[in-house]
């Protein structure tokens, strides 16, 4: 099995658990995510992923863990009292 999308209980428990506190603090799903990988293929999914989390500002990368920018976010993530979460 390369994927989780392989396994006959597919999602599991321990992943629809993940998935809901991703969805919730991170504004993405490991379940969709994995879909996508299914139905377009691995290459597809990097590429959709690559441009969604491309910084509008200056290129670089989106942390999905709090949307701050790793090149020209560092200051806001730094003065940021709950790092790992996303602006309301």
């Amino acid at each position: 099995m390369r994927f989780c999308y392989d396994c006959e209980d597919f999602p599991c428990r321990g992943l629809k658990t993940l998935d809901k506190r991703y969805r919730t603090f991170y504004h993405m799903s490991m379940i969709e995510n994995l879909e996508y990988i299914r139905d377009n293929g691995i290459n597809k999914f990097l590429e959709r992923e690559q441009e969604k989390w491309r910084c509008p500002e200056c290129g670089g990368a989106i942390c999905c863990h709090n949307g701050i920018c790793f090149s020209c976010g560092l200051d806001k993530l730094r003065q940021k009292k709950h790092k790992y979460r996303w602006e309301e």
